[in-house]
């Protein structure tokens, strides 16, 4: 399982963030295209299988977003 947290804003129209405690970066035109930026960065980083996000607004122009990557098992009983 693998948390990550970025702090996004928007400065000049274009969308970026910074990884709370790590390296993975990003940029895009809206918020939308950004987080599925994350999502995909994410999930290569640590590839688990599943993964949940969630998106908090602080300022119009600046947010908090996280992903939980986590592991799917299935128990055939």
């Amino acid at each position: 399982m693998g948390v990550f947290t970025f702090v996004v804003k928007n400065s000049g129209g274009e969308w970026s963030d910074k990884q709370y405690e790590g390296d993975l970066e990003a940029c895009a035109p809206s918020s939308y295209a950004l987080q599925r930026m994350l999502v995909q960065a994410a999930l290569s980083a640590n590839s688990s299988g599943g993964f949940q996000s969630s998106y908090s607004p602080v300022t119009p122009s600046s947010a908090v977003f996280q992903v939980n990557s986590f592991r799917i098992t299935f128990s055939l009983t």
